[in-house]
């Protein structure tokens, strides 16, 4: 079942009632795998964001938007526990594949030791209330996806929807570029990761030309996720109760990963968002029209 759309949709609004009803009933499908389950966790809170990111392409037109955001929202929120607790060890992970050379051991085994003693009292959290949450919120959601429906026809929601969401990107990245602050690049990366969900699901009416956006997009969300853990991790380090000797060793290693990480990003932007908005939104519309 693709996160796209097909040619036996017969109008947008067809496509975005299966889509939705699709990754819904695969999100239940996820969490309720026995077991510990964390990639089903995983999995099922991914899915809230798929959500999220095909209402959004049709926002405009959609009354039911903020109702349905907001539902998708706290479906994902109902398992961050279930997922928070390796998060750190996650984020550690990855830093000692890309800089292992500028890392101490002795203070990385710490720091992980550290993080590992943080993420037992997750293991005790209620699992089969939080998941029962998730599910109550999704089946309710699942029962009012037949009768959703969009106040313009043909492209126009989603034209819209995907210029509007490409255009805040694009201005992030200029933000991202003049200020240089996580901050900054926290902020540009929820558009660019909206504009990856858009590019998923309309790439088939153009694959040529959209499947290298789609890419370039899920990289760079890629990048700044993994120097906003990294920028969390500096904080929780800063903020916790940890050795100093292995906060103060960690340092400089997650300054220059943090460093190369914006470079990279910002690099990854300039070739996403080459196209002004307006441009963009007019290209993806002619190729609807010829799809």
């Amino acid at each position: 079942m693709p996160y796209r759309l097909k040619k036996s949709d017969t109008t947008l609004k067809s496509a975005l009632r299966r889509i939705a009803a699709e990754q819904i009933d695969r999100a239940l499908e996820a969490v309720a795998r026995p077991g510990e389950n964390a990639e089903g966790i995983h999995e099922g809170r991914a899915r809230c964001k798929k959500l999220r990111g095909l209402i959004r392409l049709v926002r405009p037109a959609f009354p039911g938007f903020e109702e349905e955001n907001a539902a998708f929202r706290d479906a994902a929120k109902a398992l961050e526990s279930l997922r928070a607790g390796g998060a750190g060890l996650e984020t550690l992970d990855r830093l000692e594949r890309a800089a292992p050379e500028g890392l101490d051991a002795q203070a990385l085994a710490r720091v992980r030791a550290a993080f590992e003693g943080e993420a037992l009292p997750r293991l005790v959290t209620d699992r089969n209330a939080d998941i029962a949450a998730f599910r109550a919120i999704l089946v309710g959601a699942r029962a009012r996806v037949a009768g959703w429906h969009l106040t313009a026809k043909g492209f126009a929601p989603a034209r819209k929807g995907l210029q509007k969401t490409y255009a805040q990107g694009w201005r992030g990245l200029g933000r991202a570029r003049e200020s240089g602050t996580p901050e900054a690049f926290h902020d540009w990366r929820k558009p660019v990761k909206y504009h990856w969900y858009h590019a998923q699901l309309l790439c088939p009416i153009r694959p040529r030309k959209i499947a290298p956006q789609r890419a370039l997009a899920k990289a760079l969300g890629e990048v700044l996720g993994d120097h906003h853990d990294l920028n969390d991790m500096r904080a929780h380090l800063a903020e916790g109760d940890f050795p100093t000797g292995a906060v103060a060793a960690m340092q400089a290693p997650i300054a220059a990963e943090m460093a190369r990480l914006e470079a990279e990003a910002l690099r990854l932007g300039e070739r996403l968002f080459a196209e002004a908005p307006e441009a963009l939104a007019h290209h993806w519309q002619r190729w609807w029209k010829a799809w």
